[in-house]
């Protein structure tokens, strides 16, 4: 899961993020995190600007609680340069990285840039059969027409 998901569902009660969020914490599904994506939601979400949502400790307290539940897991080596060339923005590669060396299924995201270049990822010049990249609304539906 892109952090950008992981801070929409910190700063919104409302919305496919946070609806993911509970599904996780029920065990519908696994969350990859790494140091670089923890690293990341940390210091986004520690801006100014998102202090009107949460706290300090909030934040603190919301990325342990994502390490300490989700599968963490060391970061990927990075992506190849004829690949990260690919990318609108090379920032976001490490995700993919993560995706290729773990095996995921899905890598959930609101980014247009990873959104864009979805048809790279299903490649078979990237040995990732079946990874979709998915919108947390379509990752929602998917995961509540797969309900028990």
């Amino acid at each position: 899961m892109d952090p950008n998901v992981l801070i929409s569902a910190a700063i919104s009660a409302d919305g496919a993020p946070r609806a993911l969020l509970l599904y996780w914490y029920l065990g519908r599904f696994q969350i990859l995190v790494s140091y670089d994506l923890l690293y990341e939601l940390e210091a986004v979400l520690l801006r100014p600007k998102f202090r009107s949502k949460l706290t300090v400790s909030d934040v603190l307290t919301y990325v342990r609680w994502l390490k300490e539940g989700a599968m963490f897991v060391n970061d990927a080596p990075p992506l190849e340069e004829w690949l990260l060339a690919r990318f609108p923005d090379p920032d976001d590669a490490y995700l993919m990285a993560l995706a290729r060396e773990y095996r995921a299924d899905y890598l959930v995201t609101g980014d247009r840039g990873l959104l864009g270049v979805a048809d790279l990822f299903a490649s078979s010049t990237l040995d990732l059969p079946g990874l979709a990249v998915l919108t947390p609304r379509d990752f929602l539906q998917h995961i509540e027409q797969d309900e028990p």
